[in-house]
């Protein structure tokens, strides 16, 4: 795949050790680093200079991590965003949350859970750290926002939205235009994400985390 094809990223960390780590993960999935940098301020220009469709934000050395979110949303600027966080820190996971960036992992995952997780977010996902999603959920859910609703893929949310009006599998189905193991599938995912063995949990589960109004 010639360079200019290839989706490009920007990296923003303070430590070049992390920085290189992150570009690594990259790499098998085709992605290429079109910059790195460790201040916040540096990665806004980057970031539209570059027309990267992601951010990987870890530690930027002038800013919290909240605020560059926030700044490439005032510039009108929207690359799929990860943000890796050292810890689980409920206040500065609901500013996350609120900004809409489409993952969350901690600082320490591994090297496979850091590649597949950028996969999916690349694939339309968001993605959460189980260990992140139950900070965020042992409490209040994030003002202005719906913290599950990070682990579930559109599709998901219409399946459950049809599941909680009391649709049959073969009547989801019907209505999103799919086929019935597909259906089937996407409930596996969602009982899953949402730890529900059935769809009474799932349901219960996901009204609890106000994904259903």
């Amino acid at each position: 795949m010639p360079e200019g094809s290839a989706p490009s990223a920007v990296v923003v960390d303070e430590e070049a050790l992390l920085r290189v780590g992150i570009a690594t993960a990259l790499r098998p999935l085709g992605i290429r680093v079109a910059a790195e940098t460790a201040r916040g301020h540096e990665a806004t220009r980057l970031v539209d200079e570059q027309g990267a469709e992601l951010v990987v934000v870890g530690n930027p050395a002038d800013m919290p991590r909240a605020e560059l979110l926030g700044r490439f949303r005032e510039r009108g600027v929207s690359p799929r965003s990860l943000v890796l966080l050292p810890q689980a820190d409920p206040d500065e996971l609901g500013a996350l949350v609120a900004l809409e960036v489409n993952g969350l992992l901690l600082r320490s995952a591994d090297l496979d859970v850091l590649t597949r997780a950028i996969g999916q977010i690349m694939a339309g996902e968001r993605v959460v750290d189980p260990v992140l999603l139950a900070t965020m959920t042992d409490g209040a859910p994030p003002a202005g926002d719906d913290a599950g609703a990070l682990v579930l893929t559109a599709r998901e949310r219409d399946v459950l939205a049809l599941l909680a009006e009391g649709r049959s599998n073969r009547e989801i189905a019907s209505a999103l235009f799919v086929s019935l193991p597909t259906v089937k599938t996407h409930l596996a995912h969602i009982y899953s994400k949402l730890d529900a063995r059935n769809r009474n949990e799932a349901l219960g589960r996901a009204v609890s985390l106000g994904l259903l109004a």
